[in-house]
């Protein structure tokens, strides 16, 4: 599943990409935005697979939002104006939509983020973490939690947990997205490993996480509840 947002001042534009994803069973529009900053507080506490961008939008066009991203998610600008094309792809741009664009046209582009997407998750399942002289590996599916505090973390695996000094921030940048979520200011779920939910909490083994009601529209919404 290739989780997106979409980012367009045009209520009718949104409409359309609303309209199309739709109808894409292998990809999830779980929030839209009017205003880039908005979105940019968004992704600093979401990570996402795909952004839907337009370029000409007043106080902050497409292109300046995406160059004030830390972590850039892959990208399909949606426009009006073919003037941008050449400049997007330099941005690292998936492909370029040409407002108006019928489905076939949008499906094209979305099936090139999925290429991508899983040409990197069987590139490389697991990433590293330093613990004191050594460097361990650590692969995706086996994690089946992580708890934030501060400049540490608390990767939980079934039969060990990892503690090393890392943000947020810097693990949200290794995990797949479509793989974790994020349910608490301070934790992150492999959906993969959720035994069940009940009374706003996550039961994964023998451990049970509070869902925070900020995070909880959102996670639910991952899960299709």
């Amino acid at each position: 599943m290739i989780i997106a947002i979409a980012i367009d001042d045009e209520p009718k534009a949104i409409e359309v990409i609303k309209f199309h994803t739709s109808k894409m069973e292998n990809l999830d529009l779980i929030a839209h935005f009017y205003q880039p900053k908005e979105a940019i507080a968004f992704l600093k506490q979401n990570p996402v697979d795909l952004i839907f961008l337009d370029i000409n939008m007043p106080n902050m066009s497409g292109l300046e939002m995406l160059g004030a991203l830390r972590l850039k998610p892959n990208v399909i600008f949606t426009t009006a104006y073919a003037d941008f094309a050449l400049e997007s792809y330099s941005y690292g741009a998936i492909d370029y939509l040409l407002k108006p664009f019928e489905f076939d046209r949008f499906q094209i582009a979305v099936q090139k983020v999925e290429e991508r997407i899983s040409f990197q998750k069987n590139k490389n399942p697991f990433f590293f973490i330093k613990d004191g002289f050594k460097n361990i590996k650590i692969k995706f599916d086996e994690i089946l939690y992580i708890k934030g505090s501060g400049n540490y973390l608390d990767i939980v695996l079934k039969e060990k947990t990892y503690c090393p000094r890392m943000t947020f921030i810097e693990l949200i940048e290794k995990l797949p997205t479509s793989e974790f979520v994020r349910i608490h200011q301070s934790y992150i779920v492999n959906v993969n490993t959720i035994d069940r939910i009940e009374n706003n909490h996550v039961y994964v083994e023998k451990h049970e996480i509070p869902i925070s009601g900020s995070y909880r529209e959102l996670f639910f919404k991952r899960l299709n509840l």
